[in-house]
C-alpha cells in the first residue's frame, strides 16, 4: 500500500468518526437546557419560523406557534421580528431560507434536529474543502489545512446558534465548492445555482458579491455556463419568492425588511386571548438612507476596524482570513483569483459603508462579525490552486493567543459576547466608536445609552465601573474602566473631579489620546483639565473614548467597622463637560 493510499483510508477514517461524532453529539445536547431555557441573538426568529415550517409548513404565525414554542423556551421569543399583512395576517419577518433547511430535522429530532442540522453542515463544509484542495495538493494536507481554516476561527462556535450565520456560511462554501471544482459530469456545475440563491434569500446583500462571480463566466467566454447558471438561478430564485408571495401576500423589493415589521419582547399575539398585535417596537428599512450617518471618516474607521476592531476585527476572530489575504498577495494568481479578491471587497464595501456602516457585524448578541461568515468563505478559495502550506501553524498560534478563552468556554462567549473584548489581550486593540450604539457590551442594561444628568451619556465598555450615582461613579477596585462619552456638540474642556477612598492611592484617567497619572492622598479630591481633543462625529453628537483607573482597591466592608458596604472601590469620577 502507497503512503498516498494509506492518507486516503486513514482521512476516510476522519471523516467516519467525525460524522459519528456529530451525530451523537447533537442527539445528545439538550439545547434548552444549555441556552437557560431562553434565547441569544436572532435566535427566537429562527427557531420560531423552523418550527412553524415543520409543523405547519408555512411561515405564518398562529397561537399553535407560541404554544411549541414557549413549551420548548418558557422565556418565549423574546425580539421576535412579525409583520402583519393588508389581509390581516400575521407571519414572520425574518429570512426563511435557514429554517427551510433545518425544519425536517427539527420535525424528526425536535430542537437537537437544528444542532444536527448545524453539525451537519460544518461536516460537509470540511469535507467540500478537502476535495477541493485534493484536485491540487496532497491528501492530508488538504484535509489539515481545512480543519486550521475553520477552527482558528469562531466559525466553528457557531454551531451552537440556532441562526442562519453558520447557513450563510456553509451555503456560500458550497456554492464556490460546486461552482470551481472540477466534476467528471459537467451538470454538477449548475448546482452551485441553487446554493447563490439561498445565499442571496437569505441575506439580500449578498447578491452583489455573486454578480462578480457569475461575472468571471463572462470573462472567460464561457457563454453556454453563463446563461444556463442564470437560468438555474432564475428559476429557483422565482419559486422561492413565489412561495413567499405565497405566504404573506405580498413581495417587497426588499424581502423579509420592506414596510413596517415590528419586535415583541413579551405579551406575545395569541399568547393570550387579550395579546393582540399590539404595536412594541416598529423598525422598517423604508428610510435606512435617511437615518444612516456616514462621512468619508466614519466609513474608513469602519473599514480599519473590520480588520482590527476589539469586538469584530478579522485579525483576531477570523484570522485564517487574514493569513490567506497576505499569502496570497505573495502567491502566483489566476484570473478567478482576482474576481474572488473582488467579490471579497465588495462585500466589505457593502457591510462597512452602504448597508451596514452603524452595525455591520450583526448587533450586539454577536461573537465576533458574525455577519462576516457571509463572506469567509471566499477566503478559503482565494488562490486555491496554488495555496502552499508552508506557516499553516501561524492561525494555529493566533488562535491560541487570541480566542483560548473564548475556545475553551464558547457557550459563555456567546451568551455574553462582550466579555471576549474585556479579555487578555483582545482588550488592548481599539474599540470600534463607530459601532457603540450596537456594541456587544451594550447587552449590560446598566452599560447602555446612560444618561448623566441630561448633560451626556455614556457607553460602559467593561464591567468595571460600579453604578451610577448622580453624576458621579465608582470605579471598580484597581481595575480599568472604559467607557464611550456621548455629548452633544464639540467639547471644549473636560474637568474631571476624582475623588479617592481612604488609602494612599495613584489614579489615571484618559481622554482620547491625552492621559494622566496622579498621586491622591486619603479621602481627598483632585480636579484634572484635558481641552483641545476631538471627537468622533455622529450623528447624535460627538464621542468621545475615556479610561478611568485606581492603583489601589478598598473595601468598606472590611475596612470600617459597621459598614455594610461589600463594593470594591477604586476612584470617584465626576465628568463635566464645557463647550
Amino acid at each position: 500500500m502507497t503512503n498516498n493510499s494509506r492518507n486516503i483510508k486513514d482521512i476516510k477514517f476522519f471523516f467516519i468518526i467525525l460524522l459519528l461524532f456529530i451525530v451523537v453529539f447533537s442527539l445528545g445536547t439538550n439545547i434548552p437546557n444549555e441556552n437557560r431555557r431562553g434565547f441569544f441573538s436572532d435566535e427566537s426568529n429562527y427557531f420560531s419560523i423552523t418550527q412553524s415550517l415543520a409543523y405547519d409548513f408555512d411561515i405564518k404565525y398562529s397561537r399553535e406557534d407560541i404554544i411549541r414554542i414557549q413549551e420548548r423556551f418558557p422565556a418565549g421569543p423574546v425580539g421576535i421580528y412579525l409583520k402583519k399583512g393588508k389581509d390581516g395576517r400575521i407571519t414572520y419577518a425574518k429570512p426563511f431560507m435557514f429554517p427551510l433547511l433545518a425544519a425536517p430535522f427539527f420535525r424528526l429530532f425536535d430542537t437537537n434536529g437544528i444542532l444536527l442540522c448545524n453539525g451537519l453542515m460544518l461536516f460537509f463544509s470540511i469535507l467540500m474543502g478537502f476535495l477541493l484542495l485534493k484536485q491540487y495538493h496532497p491528501p492530508g494536507k488538504s484535509l489539515s489545512f481545512t480543519l486550521i481554516f475553520i477552527f482558528s476561527s469562531v466559525c466553528w462556535i457557531y454551531v451552537w446558534w440556532m441562526t442562519s450565520d453558520l447557513f450563510n456560511f456553509f451555503v456560500l462554501f458550497a456554492a464556490l465548492f460546486f461552482f470551481f471544482y472540477k466534476f467528471r459530469r459537467s451538470g454538477w456545475f449548475y448546482l452551485s445555482g441553487v446554493f447563490f440563491v439561498a445565499f442571496v434569500l437569505s441575506k439580500p446583500t449578498n447578491l452583489a458579491a455573486v454578480g462578480v462571480i457569475f461575472l468571471l463566466l463572462l470573462y472567460r467566454k464561457e457563454w453556454k455556463k453563463f446563461v444556463i447558471l442564470c437560468l438555474v438561478f432564475l428559476v429557483v430564485f422565482s419559486s422561492l419568492v413565489f412561495f413567499y408571495y405565497a405566504q404573506t401576500g405580498e413581495v417587497s423589493y426588499k424581502l423579509y425588511y420592506g414596510g413596517e415589521r415590528t419586535a415583541f419582547y413579551s405579551k406575545f399575539p395569541y399568547e393570550k386571548p387579550g395579546y393582540g398585535f399590539v404595536s412594541q417596537v416598529k423598525t422598517t428599512a423604508d428610510d435606512y438612507f435617511q437615518r444612516i450617518h456616514i462621512t468619508p471618516k466614519i466609513a474608513a474607521l469602519n473599514f480599519f476596524y473590520y480588520f482590527f476592531g476589539r469586538f469584530t476585527g478579522m485579525f483576531i476572530y477570523f484570522f485564517p482570513a487574514v493569513f490567506l489575504l497576505f499569502m496570497f498577495m505573495l502567491r502566483k494568481k489566476t484570473a478567478g483569483d482576482w474576481f474572488i479578491l473582488a467579490a471579497i471587497i465588495v462585500s466589505i464595501l457593502v457591510a462597512c459603508i452602504l448597508f451596514a456602516a452603524d452595525s455591520y457585524f450583526g448587533g450586539s448578541g454577536s461573537l465576533g462579525n458574525r455577519y462576516f461568515l457571509n463572506i469567509f468563505p471566499f477566503f478559503f478559495f482565494l488562490n486555491f490552486k496554488n495555496r502552499t502550506f508552508r506557516f499553516s501553524f501561524v492561525p494555529l498560534l493566533a488562535a491560541a493567543l487570541l480566542l483560548a478563552p473564548t475556545f475553551m468556554d464558547a457557550l459563555f462567549y456567546s451568551y455574553r459576547p462582550r466579555m471576549a473584548g474585556t479579555t487578555f489581550p483582545i482588550k488592548y486593540f481599539p474599540v470600534e466608536k463607530t459601532q457603540f450604539a450596537h456594541l456587544p457590551t451594550n447587552e449590560n442594561p446598566r452599560a447602555r445609552n446612560r444618561d448623566v444628568g441630561g448633560k451626556y451619556r455614556i457607553y460602559v465598555i467593561n464591567d468595571n465601573a460600579h453604578l451610577l450615582e448622580g453624576e458621579k461613579f465608582w470605579t471598580l477596585g484597581n481595575k480599568e474602566n472604559e467607557l464611550l462619552l456621548m455629548a452633544p456638540c464639540p467639547v471644549k474642556k473636560f474637568v474631571v473631579t476624582l475623588r479617592n477612598s481612604p488609602v494612599k492611592n495613584r489614579a489615571f484617567f484618559q481622554v482620547e489620546h491625552k492621559k494622566e497619572w496622579i498621586g491622591i492622598g486619603p479621602g481627598l479630591t483632585k480636579v484634572l483639565h484635558f481641552d483641545n481633543i476631538a471627537g468622533l462625529k455622529v450623528k447624535k453628537g460627538y464621542l468621545y473614548h475615556i479610561k478611568a483607573k485606581s492603583e489601589r482597591a478598598y473595601c468598606p466592608f472590611f475596612a470600617e467597622k459597621g459598614s455594610e458596604d461589600r463594593r470594591w472601590l477604586g476612584i470617584n469620577v465626576h465628568i463635566e463637560l464645557l463647550y
